[in-house]
């Protein structure tokens, strides 16, 4: 059996068909799950959330009832997890920003290498950069030669944000200059490279993007990965552009809970997670996002990404001096 233990596959199994299982067994509180998601309805975040949040509560015979808890870049919903009972059953949608907030917020309230506990990954999000028509950068290459020349401006949605990390990240890895120009948002951060008021921009992959390159306004260098991304097959990748691992990222989603859950119920609840990535509609609506399902084998890889990305980026935070006030 791949990509699942047969321990968990045997609880899923349980709980899928009815049979005497974990979430019918009286280990298993008989009474809604709450998934707590930290951004506001609308967006890809709350997206996933609750497509995950469907899908888990078929597996599980269980509500699971998603919760948004937006602000402070999605702390306010971990502490409401962290703050929860050891039980398992307060969730939260772990995300990029639960490895950053560590390294920006000097006041964090909980410690993220003891207080979570990782379940399952969910998705990868491919995190694209684009330039200006006006800028004249044409290639990631040519991007790279301008900031170890001159220097180049860069749109973000803000202090910290994947779109300023992201420039970080390549630019310290390269060796190059940059101005990061910082907007209230990823919306006026986009109209800005759209008009040429900045050069360049990092950010998810989404659909908004499309139009503007359509029409001539902006272009796609590359995605900051090794290999092409399936919603964006025809950019190039980092690793196709000859760049080192160091400078690529990817931003990522998954399910945790508080530290401390009993593990019949994180063993059930990872189970859910995975039926939740191979459900083809699940995998249908976030492709057409551009957006990549992931499996996780067991909570163990979720949790060595988890810390791997944690130390990653409160390194590169603390080594380039940002912090959110």
């Amino acid at each position: 059996m791949t990509g699942i233990t047969r321990r968990h596959a045997l609880a899923l199994g349980a709980v899928g068909l009815g049979l005497p299982g974990i979430a019918h067994a009286q280990s298993w509180p008989d009474r809604p799950l709450r998934l707590v998601v930290g951004f506001a309805p609308g967006g890809t975040a709350d997206l996933v959330a609750r497509l995950a949040a469907a899908e888990m509560g078929r597996a599980l015979r269980q509500n699971v009832v998603v919760e948004n808890r937006p602000g402070a870049s999605g702390n306010i919903a971990t502490q409401a997890v962290v703050q929860a009972p050891a039980d398992g059953l307060t969730l939260a949608l772990a995300g990029l920003q639960l490895v950053t907030n560590p390294g920006l917020i000097p006041q964090l309230g909980y410690d993220p290498a003891r207080d979570l506990a990782m379940v399952g990954q969910l998705t990868a999000l491919p995190v694209v950069v684009m330039a200006s028509a006006r800028s004249g950068i044409t290639s990631i290459e040519e991007a790279v030669a301008r900031a170890r020349g001159p220097g180049v401006t860069i749109g973000t949605a803000g202090v910290g944000t994947s779109s300023h990390l992201g420039a970080e990240l390549l630019f310290r890895t390269i060796g190059g200059r940059f101005e990061a120009v910082q907007y209230r948002g990823g919306a006026p951060a986009f109209q800005a490279l759209m008009t040429g008021d900045t050069e360049m921009m990092f950010d998810l992959v989404a659909s908004y993007q499309a139009p503007a390159v359509a029409e001539g306004r902006i272009r796609m260098l590359g995605v900051m990965q090794q290999n092409r991304t399936e919603g964006l097959p025809e950019v190039r990748s980092f690793g196709e552009a000859g760049l080192p691992p160091a400078a690529m990222m990817r931003s990522w989603q998954g399910i945790c809970v508080k530290a401390g859950a009993p593990p019949a119920i994180l063993a059930a609840l990872h189970a859910a997670t995975q039926a939740a990535v191979r459900s083809p509609d699940f995998q249908a609506r976030l492709k057409a996002l551009a957006i990549e399902p992931v499996e996780s084998p067991d909570p163990a890889s979720f949790d060595a990404l988890y810390r791997a990305e944690l130390t990653r980026w409160t390194t590169l935070i603390r080594e380039a001096g940002i912090t959110v006030q």
